[in-house]
Order: structure tokens, then C-alpha cells, then sequence
């Protein structure tokens, strides 16, 4: 009988043991080290000169700084080339484990067909031969092209290896650092040298940031993280990375501080801020995709713990902001502050979640935002900041922060604009509205949930600036909050400029009520049913999600508040048995 010869075994995958992300995490690590550093060599050639002492002593101060200075512009430039090539090596890393995913699977196929053929040739006959042969000769051809492509994958893991240790190598003497790095002028000088005024426009920024090199960008994330951070006008990927370096050396810096017992009470409060902005983007972090079961990305978009007088500000956002189809910014109201950035953090994760699930060709991102000054602690508690929630005036100058917030995020944005809602809670719908009335602000949707009034100025839907039809209220019938706005003729905020206008869920508003009761509501009004809007499996989460979504046929209406002469307030929601509409 013919010889018919059977194609060799595929050679197994070597294993590949790493965890790319961790990898990050190290390269995040050095940079915000390298921030550090640069911050030493800033000292010392600015703060840290005395221009009005002279004689001896002065020369001989200045003598010894400058070293220490130039040691430090050095040693932050090498960490910081250190660290762009470990994010480097993170990205490389996961290539090699997704050709090696591929490798295995194309060995388990080969190694199949082998076995497949090997059974086929015990019970051939002599007139299945030729064929039999043939067909070994194209799985053998099949293994000689995986055994190439396992090689070339071996020779690129072994270069990447010596590539990491050769970059390590550079940095590990300090005569090394100097020889290679001393005296050489950051990138990041001169571009921040034509960095727009304080007064420019989201505009004016995108077109300086893109006239930037990449090596420049780069060099101001890392030197000056803080210039770009939390500027309008800049990419969202690009606010996270400059943002991450700024929270990592903070957090660094000041638990430092704080296990040497020299913690001032001002750095007490911003380390807080700091660890509240971590604990928020661990939280977002921690939850996946309901659609591809990976864990949802996370954006730094704000970050500084000292604004406001220590208030702090903080926006995260789940999902990418510069590519996202949908973007909703979510404003919560009283009693909000950067240390309760964690529980904002759930909310906007939620959000995400029931985006991604109600529609899962649509690719999303909610951020929330704790953009401006809220009335946050009660009079009698910390001081009067509290008070602010009876007035209009922390709304008035949030909505100007919200606006610019919503400008940038326009104008950062490359390709097709986002479908973007702004989502006002509570104090935060005030705040939500004068962005609305008195900025212009440009957004597709408004919603406004659990709201005590809209803004004086903003009588109905149609004063937002936008078409009333994409104006929306939930209001749960329980929700004392709710209940604050003004209904029928009466106007509180004609009165000494107490009360905050009216309620947007009201048939003389002008827009769109949806269904927002909860399933666990009272049987009076309750403050625990106004925390109850972004609740997974309640009907306020499904509407605002299909709102995001832009699928409007799905919202279910409700019937509007309304107040006759005769009688009080009306809801006909009080008496409708709610629903649990699945947002998971």
C-alpha cells in the first residue's frame, strides 16, 4: 500500500504569564513620581530662590541649590522616558497575549486535524490514498505557516523583554541620568510658553493643544498635569491621563505628609478629596459592561481637591466621553461635595449600565459632576454654606461652570458630535436650568428629576433654549423635594429672590413628564424617595436611559402635575401602581 505521510505535531504555546494592566498601573505609578520630582526642580528655580538677599551667604545658597535642581529636571525626565515606555510595554504585552490567544487556538485546530487524519489513514484504502495525501499536505503546510508565526511571536517577546531591561538600565545610576538627561530642556516649557489665556475659548485651547507634537503633549501631562487637567477645550482622554498623574502624586504626596504627622488641616481635607476621587474611579473600575462583560473605562475629567474652598470638584465619567454615541452629564444638588464622589460614582456606573443594556449597538458614557459650588452641610452643621439651598445664587454661578463643561466637551471631540443630556437632580435641575437659560448651554436633552424648581427666570420648557419636546421631568409623587417647585399662579422666587421657579413636571411647564415611581415608595412623602431616581429596575433609571439613548418611542409618559384655583396640587401619579422595568 501507498506511504502516506502525516503532517507533524504543532509545537505548544509557551505560557505567558503577565497582567498588562498592572503594568499600567506601574507606568502611572513612575510618572506621578517623575511629577514629583518635577515639582522639586520648579521649587527650586522659583520658590526656592531669594531675589532681594545678597552677599556671601546668598551665593553660596544659590551655589548649593542649583544642583539639586538640575538633578531633579534630570531624574524627572529620565522617569518620565521610563514610564512612557512601561505604558508601551503594557500595550505590547497585550498584543502578545492576544497573538498568543490566536497561536493557541490555531495549535488546537492543527493538533485536531492531525488526529482526524491519523484516524482517517488506519482505515484507508488504497483509492482513498492520493487524496489522503493531498489533504496531509495542506494541514502540513498550514503547521509550517503557525510554526513561523510561533517563532516571529517568540523573537518579538524576547525583544520586548530586553527593550524593558535596557530602559531600566538607563535610569539606575545617577551619573547615567545625568550623561543622558542633564541639561536637557523639557518639551513641556516651551509648548505651555503658548498656552491660551485664562479667558480663552473650549476653541481657541483644542486648536493650541492640536498644534502641539506628541512628545510636548506628553511632557505636559507629566510636568504640568494640572495646566490641562481641567481645561475645556481638551480631549477627555487627554484631561484622564494629565488628571491621573495630578491624583496619583497627590495621593502620594500627602499620605507622605500624613504618616510624618505634619499634615496641615488644609492637606487633610484635600487628601480626603484626593482619596474620595480614587474611590470613585475604583468604583466605576470595578463594574463591567453588561454587553461585553469587560470592566467599563473610566475618565478622570476633573480633578482639584482644593476648589471651592476645600469643597473639592470632581467629574468621572464611566464610558469614554470622546467617542461615546451618548453622553450624559449627570448634576446632583445639596449635600454634594468631592468627598461624596464615591456614591455619585454608583449613580453614573448605573446609568451606564442600563444605557448598555436597554441598547447595546450604542456606545455610551455618563459622567458625573461635581463641577461647582453646591450647597452642601446644613447651617446649623458647618456653616452656612447650606443655606444657599434656598436661593438661586450657587445655581446661578454652577450653571456658567456647567455650560463651559458642555462646551468642552463639544469642542474636544473629534468626528460625530455625541448625543449629549444633561441630567439635573435635585438642586442640581436649578443648577441644570440657569445652564440652560442663562448659557445658552448646548445640549440635545434636558432632564431634570426630583426637582424643587427650575430657575425664576425660566417660566417654561420652551425658555431652556432647546426644542420643550426634548425636555423631560420624573418626578416621584412621594418626593417632598419635587414638591417644592412652584405650581399654578404661585411664584416664591418673587419674593426677595427666595425660592428656586417652577416645577418642571407641571402641565404649564410645557414638557415631558415620564413615569419615576418606585416600587418601594411610602404612602406619604418620604426624603428617602428622592434617592431613589437612579435605582436599578425602576421606571425613573429605564426612562432616563432610553432618554440618553435617543430612543424616544420606549419613554413611558406620565401625566403632568397640575394645580387648579380650586384645589391643591394634583398628581396623578399618587394612585398609579408602579412598575419594575428591567434596566439589567
Amino acid at each position: 500500500m501507498t506511504t502516506i505521510t502525516l503532517p507533524p505535531q504543532p509545537r505548544p504555546v509557551p505560557l505567558l504569564t503577565c497582567q498588562p494592566g498592572a503594568v499600567r498601573d506601574c507606568g502611572g505609578d513612575l510618572l506621578a513620581a517623575s511629577a514629583q520630582i518635577d515639582d522639586l526642580g520648579t521649587f527650586v528655580a522659583g520658590d526656592a530662590r531669594i531675589g532681594d538677599w545678597t552677599g556671601r551667604g546668598s551665593e553660596r545658597y544659590h551655589e548649593t541649590i542649583a544642583p539639586i535642581g538640575r538633578r531633579a529636571d534630570s531624574m524627572s525626565l529620565a522617569l518620565r522616558s521610563v514610564a512612557t515606555r512601561v505604558d508601551a510595554h503594557a500595550d505590547e504585552l497585550q498584543r502578545l497575549l492576544d497573538r498568543r490567544t490566536d497561536l493557541e487556538e490555531r495549535r488546537s485546530h492543527l493538533a485536531g486535524e492531525v488526529a482526524r487524519l491519523r484516524g482517517e489513514i488506519a482505515t484507508a484504502t488504497e483509492d482513498d490514498a492520493a487524496a489522503l495525501q493531498a489533504e496531509c499536505d495542506r494541514v502540513r503546510r498550514e503547521v509550517e505557516a503557525y510554526e513561523t508565526d510561533l517563532t516571529t511571536w517568540s523573537s518579538d517577546l524576547a525583544a520586548e523583554e530586553t527593550a524593558m531591561v535596557q530602559a531600566f538600565q538607563r535610569v539606575q545610576e545617577a551619573e547615567a541620568v545625568e550623561r543622558i538627561w542633564g541639561g536637557v530642556v523639557d518639551p513641556a516649557d516651551a509648548a505651555l510658553a503658548t498656552k491660551p489665556g485664562s479667558g480663552a475659548s473650549p476653541g481657541e485651547v483644542s486648536t493650541w493643544w492640536d498644534s502641539l507634537t506628541y512628545v510636548q503633549q506628553q511632557a505636559i501631562i507629566t510636568a504640568a498635569p494640572g495646566a490641562i487637567g481641567n481645561l475645556d477645550g481638551i480631549p477627555a482622554g487627554t484631561r484622564n491621563a494629565a488628571n491621573t498623574v495630578a491624583l496619583d502624586r497627590d495621593l502620594a504626596n500627602w499620605t507622605h505628609t500624613e504618616s510624618l504627622g505634619v499634615l496641615t488641616e488644609d492637606e487633610r481635607t484635600w487628601l480626603e478629596n484626593a482619596r474620595a476621587a480614587d474611590e470613585a474611579r475604583r468604583n466605576i473600575a470595578d463594574r463591567v459592561d453588561p454587553v461585553t462583560g469587560e470592566p467599563i473605562e473610566t475618565q478622570v475629567y476633573l480633578y482639584d481637591p482644593a476648589a471651592f474652598d476645600g469643597d473639592g470638584a470632581i467629574a468621572i465619567s464611566a464610558g469614554n466621553l470622546d467617542t461615546a454615541d451618548n453622553v450624559a452629564v449627570v448634576v446632583p444638588g445639596f449635600g454634594t461635595d468631592a468627598e461624596s464622589a464615591g456614591y455619585q460614582a454608583d449613580r453614573a456606573a448605573t446609568i451606564y449600565e442600563s444605557t448598555r443594556y436597554l441598547d447595546p449597538d450604542a456606545s455610551n458614557a455618563t459622567m458625573f459632576w461635581i463641577g461647582y459650588d453646591a450647597p452642601d452641610n446644613a447651617p446649623w452643621d458647618e456653616g452656612f454654606d447650606g443655606a444657599g439651598v434656598a436661593t438661586e445664587s450657587m445655581a446661578t454661578a454652577g450653571g456658567e461652570h456647567l455650560a463651559d463643561t458642555i462646551d468642552g466637551l463639544r469642542e474636544s471631540r473629534d468626528g460625530e458630535p455625541a448625543h449629549l443630556t444633561a441630567v439635573g437632580h435635585s438642586y442640581g435641575s436649578t443648577t441644570t436650568g440657569h445652564a440652560a437659560h442663562d448659557q445658552g448651554m448646548e445640549v440635545d436633552e434636558i432632564v431634570f428629576v426630583g426637582s424643587p424648581g427650575v430657575g425664576g427666570d425660566t417660566n417654561d420648557a420652551g425658555d431652556t433654549g432647546i426644542d420643550p419636546e426634548h425636555v423631560w421631568a420624573g418626578a416621584n409623587s412621594r418626593d417632598p423635594i419635587a414638591d417644592l417647585g412652584n405650581h399654578g399662579w404661585v411664584h416664591g422666587e418673587t419674593l426677595f429672590g427666595a425660592g428656586l421657579g417652577d416645577d418642571p413636571a407641571e402641565d404649564d411647564f410645557g414638557g415631558n413628564r415620564f413615569e419615576a415611581e418606585s416600587e418601594t415608595r411610602g404612602g406619604a412623602f418620604s426624603f428617602g424617595d428622592h434617592s431613589k431616581y437612579f435605582d436599578h429596575d425602576t421606571e425613573s433609571l429605564y426612562n432616563i436611559s432610553q432618554i440618553v439613548n435617543g430612543n424616544y418611542d420606549a419613554v413611558e409618559h406620565a401625566d403632568h402635575v397640575y394645580d387648579p384655583w380650586h384645589d391643591g396640587v394634583q398628581d396623578p401619579e399618587h394612585d398609579r401602581d408602579p412598575t419594575t422595568p428591567a434596566t439589567r
